[in-house]
């Protein structure tokens, strides 16, 4: 259930609340073809400080990993990474797990979206598209109360992401 939370992204927490109905994309039905399935085992083979840098910024911290910014070397675009060291005790294979469950979850606009991940030999990278506008916690402190339409809001975006988990499977 904490996965989940990490999982889900509030978009509307970006600006001041704006409308969370879907974009229209033009042609979009002109590429609705079926996408190879990804797997966990399909990394990038080259390093992680080969395609982005670390930036000083920790965006959050737990028991077995920490989650800071990154910025990618080729479009300068920045995202979150979130690094677990490698320990005596903790399995590779539950790694593997999570990053297999993260590409499975993709495709719903309140879901954090794994971008790639690399192994190597002392720590896991997952780099993550980044969010902005802090943890929900911050902001609901910081306005002190929603009206009728803001809660709505949030709460039809969460049982929107839990309904396409649970049409996953998760």
């Amino acid at each position: 259930m904490l996965l989940f939370f990490f999982l889900l992204k509030l978009q509307y927490f970006l600006t001041d609340m704006p409308s969370s109905e879907p974009i229209d994309i033009p042609n979009a039905k002109k590429r609705n073809k079926k996408k190879k399935r990804c797997r966990a085992t399909d990394s990038f083979s080259g390093r992680f400080e080969d395609v982005y840098q670390l930036q000083e910024e920790v965006l959050g911290e737990g028991a077995h990993a920490k989650v800071q910014a990154c910025v990618n070397l080729i479009t300068n675009k920045e995202y979150a990474v979130k690094i677990i060291e490698k320990r005596l005790g903790h399995i590779r294979n539950r790694v593997f797990r999570e990053v297999e469950m993260l590409y499975q979850c993709q495709g719903h606009r309140n879901i954090l979206e794994l971008i790639e991940f690399f192994e190597e030999e002392d720590r896991f990278y997952l780099v993550f598209e980044k969010m902005r506008g802090g943890s929900i916690l911050t902001h609901i402190h910081r306005r002190r109360h929603f009206n009728e339409f803001e809660a709505s809001m949030v709460v039809r975006d969460i049982a929107s992401a839990l309904n396409f988990l649970h049409n996953k499977g998760g």
